[in-house]
């Protein structure tokens, strides 16, 4: 169950990050703040998206989701609690469930703070 975990610079100040399961080729990528220059990572790695992990509904997350989800068709996971706030949002999930990425499941754990959900 090996990941291999891309960093994306993305809107001048802010990160993306990828996170490829290499015995599946599935790939996620967590928050989607800029669809090209998330694009231009997966094209470098050859890796096709086919998840995203949504975090919490600032812009600056979620900016890129329509273009990447119409391109690529990949599935978007995303935070219950603010599931108004989010568009395309297809699969809901809160506090001490698992979200899986080809043979690698991720515990959420909920951290309210920086938004209320």
């Amino acid at each position: 169950m090996a990941l291999l975990i891309d960093i994306v610079m993305c809107r001048t100040d802010n990160y993306g990050y990828l996170v490829h399961d290499v015995e599946t080729g599935k790939t996620a990528a967590i928050d989607a703040p800029e669809a090209k220059a998330i694009k231009a990572a997966l094209e470098m790695r050859g890796w096709k998206l086919t998840d995203i992990f949504v975090t919490h509904h600032h812009t600056d997350h979620v900016e890129g989701i329509p273009a990447l989800k119409r391109e690529y068709g990949a599935k978007v996971t995303g935070p219950k609690a603010e599931a108004e706030k989010i568009l395309g949002l297809d699969v809901l999930v809160g506090p001490g469930e698992n979200v899986s990425l080809g043979a690698t499941d991720f515990y959420v754990i909920g951290m309210p703070g920086h938004t209320l959900g």
